[in-house]
């Protein structure tokens, strides 16, 4: 890139190749002062009144000498300055990036001070070059006068007039004819991150000195010419001569400003196209940077605008990097949308989710097929309400309707998070009872305010008939065995009523016989029970209990059958305990946490049954009062088991209470069981109003607790502790 730049300008421009810059910028400057320094020894010859012919020949010939010898030396120092851009030049060919750093930093001070550097040496040039003619004059014409001091002034003034005339004409000319390279090499430096070394020298400064040179050069040249004719009457002649330098004054002038606005034009034109095509265009990729032709206000324009159209090629790059990760983005998220419609149409699941406002953003495939919706419009986003009305009529399970604003995504969009939400829909194609089971949640943002929900309903009618199939199977199942169990439990007792003829061994067998038939019959009224349970067709009875006395009962009667075992009561309290509740219920609940124990503990091993009084886990009203003082909240009673046996393993702790669930299942301490004992004490005891937990740590033992609630209006009354 910088190759192509070096050879835009005239260092390196295609058809200027065998060329050198040198030659020109020296034909330029010294062909356009040529005709104005012809008329300086005239003038000369005019100032000291030299009318001799041969002391003008002698005059004009050591003019011409001191001329040549002058225009020689400049030629050899611009020479001299210029060949940094010479070599520089013969460098930037097609492999320019050879180019070393050193030499284009040298060609570019080279380019910017050598305008104002060589045409100060060349205005002093022609400051100097009357000095030593007129020191010559006694010997270049002997017939002079001796010089007067008003003739001495008049020397200077003409000397003045020469430098004041040669300073801006050589600058305007060598800045006009530099300029491009200067403007080429600051593009090639810039292409390197370089910086050209220079002196600045001010617009301002510049047309100062321009509009001094153009008030000092012909005014101090007409006052030397009236000042040397003081003492001489001024000739007819004189006068056409001196109209002859006005001319040349006034020619003079517009050269000067011709070459300087020529020079300043340029970088003005550059910078202004620039901007007309950013602000047409608004393209800042093709974009070129403005060549720097001068180091004053105009180059820091122009530097200026370069920086600015690095910072638009910066952000265009970034945008097009954005635009580009944009797109990328896009087709990503796209993909990923295709993949996720996918995965969700085929969901056996449907899924529905909507916005703040309650309209559906989305209903899957199976969504719709739940709800007998799959001719619904495309495209269109129907609410949760017009859901509800296309979808048929709503119920729970248990019969009752199903109000709009207790539906699960109406929930979830006030906040709510539903789980496994039982509701029955009549399909409205084939009119049957659809079973479906609804889980939902708000869709929140960063700071917590809802955006929307999403809620996963699921088709649970097949699973639903093969519960109902399993149960009935069971309850009848359940009740057939329960005839011969009895008869092979009745003959077995009949049997063993008969002490004399029954030898030990057939004793002991018909034992065995006794208990199996007990084993089987508590396991035909487990799954009679758990049958109950599916139906929801548990009867409890609700009167008052002696709670003391049951649990001293049961546990009398396990301390029989488990003698191996200590067993252990302490109640709290005086008096007996008024509960409310089914007793049968809560001697089946607590038998089978003692029965647990004693499996589940070590030969031997202490079981501790615990009886205490405390207020209910529920909160009283405000006001209510508490124990101690004012009305008494309501008490409870808490039956506590605890066993130091092998404890139950914390990965299973959260299922113990599921159904058909065994938390020793394939270990040494498989002792058997249908897992179903604490699933019916758990459930028991919910529909009398207490609640069962437990603590538990493995190999240490295990601690269950149960609530009854208490009589509140009975006596006696009971003491919250």
């Amino acid at each position: 890139m910088s190759s192509q730049r070096l050879k835009r300008g005239p260092i390196g421009g295609a058809g200027e190749d065998r060329s050198s810059l040198t030659f020109r910028v020296a034909s330029y400057a010294f062909g356009i002062e040529l005709p104005f320094s012809l008329l300086v020894p005239v003038a000369y010859l005019r100032l000291f009144g030299i009318a001799e012919p041969t002391a003008q020949s002698r005059v004009l010939a050591a003019l011409g000498g001191l001329y040549t010898l002058k225009t020689a030396l400049l030629v050899a120092l611009l020479v001299r300055m210029l060949r940094p851009i010479e070599r520089l030049r013969r460098q930037a060919g097609p492999d320019s990036a050879q180019v070393p750093q050193a030499l284009i930093l040298q060609a570019g001070k080279a380019a910017y001070e050598t305008p104002l550097a060589f045409a100060s040496v060349w205005a002093l040039s022609w400051a100097l070059l009357q000095v030593p003619i007129t020191a010559a004059l006694p010997a270049l014409a002997p017939a002079l006068e001796p010089l007067h001091g008003h003739q001495l002034v008049a020397v200077a003034l003409f000397s003045l007039a020469c430098f004041a005339a040669a300073l801006p004409l050589a600058y305007s000319i060598l800045g006009r004819l530099l300029s491009p390279a200067a403007g080429v090499i600051s593009l090639a430096a810039r292409e390197r991150g370089l910086v050209v070394p220079g002196r600045s020298f001010s617009l301002a400064a510049r047309l100062v000195l321009l509009c001094i040179c153009l008030a000092v050069a012909p005014t101090s040249w007409m006052a030397g010419m009236v000042l040397a004719a003081q003492d001489r009457p001024v000739p007819t002649g004189a006068w056409i001569t001196l109209g002859v330098f006005a001319l040349v004054a006034i020619a003079w002038a517009p050269v000067c400003a011709g070459f300087l606005a020529g020079a300043l034009a340029s970088p003005f034109r550059q910078v202004g196209g620039v901007i007309e095509k950013i602000v047409q265009r608004g393209d800042a990729e093709r974009l070129e940077w403005i060549p720097i032709h001068f180091k004053d206000e105009i180059g820091a324009l122009a530097s200026g605008v370069n920086a600015m159209i690095d910072r638009l090629q910066e952000s265009s790059a970034r945008i097009q990097s954005y635009l580009a990760e944009r797109e990328r983005l896009l087709q990503d998220a796209a993909q990923r949308a295709a993949q996720l419609q996918a995965v969700l149409d085929n969901l056996v699941e449907g899924v529905f989710a909507c916005d703040a406002e309650g309209r559906l953003t989305l209903v899957n495939a199976s969504g719709l097929r739940l709800l007998g919706l799959t001719g619904y419009p495309e495209g269109s986003r129907p609410s949760i309400d017009d859901l509800d009305d296309l979808a048929g009529v709503r119920h729970r399970p248990d019969g009752l309707p199903f109000p709009r604003d207790e539906l699960p995504m109406a929930r979830a969009l006030s906040g709510e998070t539903i789980v496994q939400e039982e509701e029955i829909v009549i399909h409205p194609l084939t009119q049957r009872e659809v079973f479906l089971r609804t889980s939902a949640a708000p869709i929140r943002d960063e700071r917590g305010a809802v955006l929307g929900a999403v809620a996963v309903a699921r088709d649970v009618t097949e699973l639903r008939q093969l519960d109902l199939v399993k149960d009935q199977f069971i309850r009848v199942g359940a009740h057939e065995l329960k005839t011969p169990v009895a008869i092979m439990k009745g003959y077995a007792l009949a049997l063993l009523r008969n002490v004399d003829d029954l030898s030990p061994p057939r004793r002991r067998m018909l034992e065995a016989v006794d208990r199996g038939a007990d084993r089987i019959n508590r396991i035909v009224d487990d799954l009679l029970a758990i049958s109950q349970i599916s139906l929801d067709a548990v009867d409890v009875s609700d009167e008052e209990v002696d709670l003391g006395r049951l649990v001293q009962e049961t546990v009398d009667r396990m301390s029989r059958a488990a003698a191996r075992h200590r067993l252990k009561l302490s109640l709290d309290g005086a008096g007996m305990l008024h509960a409310r509740g089914d007793s049968q219920r809560l001697r089946q609940v607590l038998a089978s946490l003692l029965d647990n124990a004693v499996k589940y503990s070590p030969e031997g091993g202490d079981i501790d049954v615990t009886v205490t009084v405390a207020p209910r886990a529920a909160a009283p009203p405000p006001g209510a009062g508490h124990c101690g003082g004012g009305p008494e909240p309501p008490c409870e009673a808490v039956v506590s088991v605890r066993d130091r046996g092998v404890g139950i393993p914390a990965d299973k702790q959260g299922r113990i209470f599921e159904r058909f669930f065994r938390a020793h299942t394939d270990t040494p301490h498989d002792y058997g069981g249908m897992g179903v004992g604490l699933f019916l004490a758990k459930d028991m005891i919910a529909r009398q109003g207490g609640r069962i937990w437990f603590e538990s740590e493995e190999d240490r033992g295990s601690t269950f607790h149960f609530t009854v609630p208490l009589e509140e209006g009975g006596k006696p009354v009971c003491e919250c502790r």
